[in-house]
């Protein structure tokens, strides 16, 4: 075989690899996404109660300030 021939295939099978690869990885990703996202209402999980129901009340956040931040201002 002559030495272009066998580089088209190789470059030939490279690229459609490469196609199938990430159509396959794109797939797969979305089949992964569907199966261990439970949480169906688009919610962080730590915003239900024990039975799944979203809390409806005041929240309390923490914020970390760093104390060497605060020297500077």
């Amino acid at each position: 075989m002559q030495t272009s021939v066998i580089l088209f295939f190789s470059g030939a099978f490279v690229f459609l690899s490469l196609i199938v690869g990430i159509i396959a990885g794109w797939h797969l990703n979305d089949v992964i996404f569907q199966l261990t996202n439970k949480d169906e209402q688009g919610g962080h999980p730590e915003m239900y109660d024990a039975n799944g129901v979203w809390i409806n009340e005041e929240l309390l956040s923490v914020r970390f300030v760093d104390e060497e931040e605060d020297d500077h201002h």
